[in-house]
């Protein structure tokens, strides 16, 4: 509680309500909207006869009502953090570990319940789903930014890895729990992210070499066993089938599990350089499945061309170079391992979506971030966005008083 009061004092002495960032605003809401629009263009047949819902017809505005709910409950609640919740707050121990108990409950909760897609990351209330991972993403760029802060004097000096472990076990162990999930494109990218953090560290080179050795030989080996199952097993699970599907969409003992991958070089190839204009794709007429989720690029590219699909990554670029800026202008360590933290989740995240969607690695199922179908991504990516757009008024006050 002194944390937070003494945290709140900083805030109104700095004035951060006035020195809002009006790039990273503006951006978000331009991705929300285009969000809520694709999301609409993507579903509103197949609404009709229950494509994206198990064959049950629903209303043509059935996911757009929702996926608007989300992004004005995410824009009004980015809004708040960058404002009026000073980023001090979330290196305080007290809270983060409270934290850790949470999402050792919440990760754990999913194994109870039938898995989705292969993997058991999901939990369901009602109508609503949640991936609690998603948010255990943004606690462990979190909990990294308070260790890569509050231990950087014995980080700076070369430890065991016995005391490496010590310190980094707690995301270790949120990461390895991700694993069992079975939600191996969610491992590596939150095990991705923590690399990258670990690289911009100021720790001795050979505290990073000595985690990095690590970090890689794991994901060597988790990638050359899903390639060995892909490759000699002649199972069909949907993990295998994702491989399989990679290293040759246009087989035929895969017709099925390629449809995703075929139909989007087909959405592709139809929208050319100026697509085929707002709503007129053919693909999400029941030929490309999860039109409105994880292959909404897809969608984007028939109906607004490569034109489009530029100005999508050329909003998340400009996000990312304002997260980027924040962390490199702050004086604050922990503000800054944050903000490179969060701009590296943006960064993988996005390149795993379009990989995925142009067969360029496997797909992994992760949505594109702020226009994907998905409330809870969409929600906590703005929490995450938030927290990163008060460091940046944090900066413009200590720029001002220079």
């Amino acid at each position: 509680m002194m944390v937070y009061r003494k945290a709140l004092k900083s805030v109104k002495h700095e004035k951060r309500h006035t020195k809002l960032d009006i790039t990273n605003t503006l951006v978000l809401l331009v991705l929300l909207t285009l969000s809520c629009i694709m999301v609409y263009s993507a579903s509103m047949i197949g609404n009709k006869y229950g494509i994206f819902t198990s064959s049950v017809p629903v209303e043509t505005t059935y996911f757009l009502k929702r996926q608007a709910i989300w992004a004005v409950l995410s824009f009004v609640t980015f809004i708040f953090i960058s404002v009026a919740i000073p980023f001090e707050v979330f290196r305080d121990k007290n809270i983060l570990q409270y934290g850790f108990f949470a999402m050792v409950i919440l990760l754990v909760i999913p194994f109870a319940s039938s898995s989705i897609n292969g993997a058991r990351s999901w939990i369901r209330l009602g109508a609503l789903s949640f991936q609690p991972s998603t948010l255990a993403q943004l606690f462990i760029i979190i909990y990294m930014a308070f260790i890569l802060e509050t231990r950087k004097d014995k980080l700076r000096k070369v430890c065991t890895s016995n005391e490496l472990i010590n310190i980094f076990w707690i995301p270790l162990f949120l990461i390895a729990i991700i694993f069992f999930q079975n939600d191996t494109g969610m491992m590596l990218i939150t095990l991705s992210v923590v690399g990258i953090m670990t690289l911009c560290s100021n720790m001795h080179f050979k505290n990073i070499k000595r985690l990095l050795t690590l970090a890689v030989m794991a994901i060597v080996i988790v990638v050359a066993l899903l390639f060995v199952k892909s490759a000699f097993s002649s199972g069909s699970s949907y993990r295998t089938n994702r491989i399989k599907v990679f290293l040759n969409p246009f087989s035929e003992d895969l017709s099925a599990a390629a449809d995703q991958v075929i139909n989007s070089y087909i959405a592709f190839g139809n929208g050319g350089l100026f697509g085929r204009g707002l709503g007129n794709s053919i693909q999400k007429l029941g030929y490309l499945p999860e039109a409105h989720t994880d292959f909404i690029l897809a969608i984007i590219a028939e109906e607004l061309g490569l034109v489009g699909v530029l100005f999508v990554i050329g909003l998340l670029t400009a996000l990312i170079c304002r997260v980027i800026i924040a962390g490199t202008k702050s004086r604050n360590t922990f503000a800054a391992m944050y903000c490179i933290g969060f701009a590296s989740l943006l960064v993988v995240q996005s390149v795993v979506n379009i990989g995925g969607v142009t067969a360029s690695i496997p797909m992994t199922g992760v949505p594109l971030p702020f226009v994907s179908n998905g409330g809870s991504s969409m929600f906590i990516l703005s929490i995450g966005l938030g927290i990163a757009t008060n460091v940046l008024a944090h900066v413009k006050y200590i720029r001002g008083n220079k």
